[in-house]
């Protein structure tokens, strides 16, 4: 990178910064009126696939989806996604075409803002305070998955620092088998270069979401938990390492979600 770009890009960063909150606060307030009008949650979801567009646009992010004809509208599944940068759960947003939930702190749901839509928007707080509130927080979370809410994970349970896959969490594959839902591998490429971890001065660049083939988790058991981690972890770096990053354009079945 010339010193010229790396200038412009640290130059910028807090101009980035100043409307990723901004872009929280109207695209919250605006979820936060809508909710009384559709218990459901489609209108917070999107609101939020829009407040992650924005985000993108801002750091002139370019975010292209591919493989949404694996997935169907009308089943739950639990999206498992690798995990390297804070762009990750914005190009999620972005890009799934269909809602999903998320699980996050209980503390963050008394956050302004962003707080009130994770709770309006039917969001997963998980209390961590104790053993047996957080076995109470995955318990809900289950049967909220089985009563039909997808959810979006981070198996790594934090990021990476080189862009690398880690070891992966059993929790959440924990909940796709007690749910009786497909995991859905997601394969994010890309963000570890717009904006790695440590870092608060985002690059543009181009993101790749690809979403692979559901992994039916009835065939699995919990004593085969994991084979089934080792499947997924499989699916995702396969995609991962599967070549260079397409080039705009090139690929007939890649949809872009936002452009710079």
């Amino acid at each position: 990178m010339n010193h010229f770009k790396r200038f412009l890009i640290y130059l910028w960063a807090p101009f980035a910064n100043l409307l990723w909150y901004t872009h929280t606060v109207v695209m919250a307030t605006i979820s936060l009126i809508l909710w009384p009008f559709d218990r459901t949650g489609a209108m917070q979801h999107w609101c939020a696939q829009w407040w992650c567009r924005l985000v993108a646009w801002s750091i002139f992010a370019r975010i292209h989806i591919s493989g949404t004809e694996n997935i169907l509208p009308d089943r739950p599944y639990v999206y498992m996604a690798n995990h390297s940068s804070l762009i990750d759960t914005p190009a999620l947003f972005a890009c799934l075409p269909y809602q999903f939930r998320i699980m996050a702190k209980k503390g963050l749901f008394r956050v302004p803002f962003m707080g009130w839509h994770l709770k309006t928007a039917g969001n997963f707080p998980v209390d961590r305070s104790n053993p047996r509130k957080t076995a109470l927080s995955i318990r809900l979370v289950i049967e909220g998955v089985r009563a039909g809410k997808s959810l979006a994970v981070f198996p790594e349970g934090t990021r990476s620092s080189d862009g690398k896959l880690q070891e992966f969490k059993s929790g959440a594959f924990k909940i796709a088998l007690r749910a009786g839902v497909p995991i859905v591998p997601v394969a994010i490429r890309g963000t570890s270069k717009l904006l790695p971890k440590g870092s608060l001065a985002p690059r543009p660049g181009r993101v790749e979401v690809i979403i692979g083939k559901p992994i039916d988790t009835s065939a699995f058991s919990e004593k085969r938990l994991e084979d089934l981690m080792r499947q997924t972890r499989s699916a995702i770096e396969s995609n991962l390492e599967g070549g260079a990053m397409r080039p705009a354009g090139a690929a007939p079945e890649t949809r872009a979600i936002t452009s710079a």
